[in-house]
């Protein structure tokens, strides 16, 4: 079988997903490329493993009218000739424009949005555009991945495709590395106390501006705690303005870093992970949270509840609520031996149910099936 995987967004969830997948394919024996955008991250591993790289004029927004034709006709010229058994379509963007590619026919197509782009702060003008894009081009997908249960339950409500061609399978993350060095910076900030510290995009769905203003409160209510954000992003000017005004750029236990390398090396400093999110579908950060055995605090938003076991693993509160997010960041920081089974819990719960490779081999089950099956999409039927 040969596997086209084409992924948008240079970094984050996606791309870790869509690259996960094509290092894992040639292991049960399959051929794959990978197409993206001109600059990404794990071009560099995908090429050294052997995995030939398209770059495509491909950008996240649908404003760019010219560079999306051209990756239009781009993932035509790949799709044309047979080459491929089945595409693997990751993200919004990459799904109407590989959808419309194959819609003549060709390979399978898989279509995982990695949130459905009706999800979030968005008008009701662009909730209702994006839903009707998605149920129009449904139809042109084999198959559609949900990252979670949530997401899965959310497209049968809003009518995106019937329940057949719905299959959900959760993101999953390398197990966390014991040898990992923790980041020097966080290391020190943590030798006079507990550590609290999300690490995410700096952009508005992650909501790190409730962070900066939970701090203080956390700061307070925990003579020893320290608290630190890191990330890279968008809001970063916004953010350190934000905690300029908060005093908090004077405060030595609060800590605002980019983010460099992997997120091994700062989970490994860190005593509490918290991810302030206002929407997520599945956030890989809390999977890795999982795997490093660092206990969470999270906002019950999307599938986060289906990783973060409440109570077992770490706990879970409303978006929008810093004084909750800093009152459950100061209960779990006031109980040390709740926070080493919460530890124990969450590196278990990985284990079993999270890690990349049950990802990659569920998803290849997936493309094993479509291929093999009778040709041809299958009805919208239920």
């Amino acid at each position: 079988m040969r596997v086209l995987e084409i992924c948008e967004p240079p970094d984050g969830g996606a791309a870790l997903n869509a690259t996960e997948l094509a290092l894992g394919l040639p292991g049960r024996g399959h051929e794959v490329e990978f197409a993206g955008p001109p600059q990404a991250r794990q071009y560099g591993e995908l090429e050294a493993a052997g995995v030939p790289v398209h770059r495509l004029p491909l950008a996240p927004s649908f404003f760019n009218s010219r560079d999306d034709a051209r990756a239009l006709r781009a993932i035509r010229g790949l799709l044309r000739g047979g080459r491929f058994d089945l595409v693997h379509l990751h993200s919004a963007k990459a799904g109407v424009l590989g959808r419309l590619a194959a819609a003549r026919g060709g390979p399978r197509v898989v279509y995982t949005p990695h949130c459905f782009p009706f999800i979030g702060d968005l008008s009701r003008l662009r909730v209702g555009v994006a839903t009707a894009i998605e149920r129009g081009l449904a139809r042109f997908a084999d198959a559609i991945v949900c990252v979670c249960e949530w997401e899965r339950r959310i497209a049968l409500e809003r009518r995106i495709a019937p329940p057949g061609r719905l299959r959900t399978i959760h993101n999953g993350s390398d197990p966390c590395d014991p040898a990992t060095m923790p980041d020097p910076r966080l290391a020190a900030l943590g030798a006079g106390g507990p550590v609290v510290g999300a690490i995410a995009v700096m952009r508005r769905q992650k909501r790190l501006d409730l962070m900066v203003e939970a701090a203080p409160a956390i700061l307070t209510g925990d003579p020893r705690a320290r608290v630190a954000i890191v990330g890279n992003g968008p809001d970063r000017t916004a953010l350190e303005a934000q905690a300029a005004r908060l005093g908090l750029d004077r405060e030595e236990r609060f800590l605002m870093l980019p983010f460099e390398g992997s997120s091994a090396r700062y989970l490994a400093a860190l005593d509490l992970f918290a991810l302030p999110s206002e929407w997520e579908a599945f956030p890989i950060a809390v999977l890795e949270a999982l795997a490093c055995g660092v206990p969470q605090v999270a906002t019950d938003v999307g599938g986060t509840g289906e990783a973060v076991a409440e109570g077992e693993t770490g706990l879970l509160v409303p978006p929008r609520r810093p004084d909750l997010l800093a009152a459950a960041a100061l209960e779990l920081l006031a109980d040390p031996g709740r926070r080493d089974e919460m530890a124990a819990a969450s590196r278990t719960r990985h284990e079993e149910r999270f890690r990349s490779e049950l990802m990659v081999n569920r998803t290849i089950d997936l493309y094993e099936e479509l291929v093999a099956g009778p040709g041809g999409r299958q009805p919208d039927a239920a």
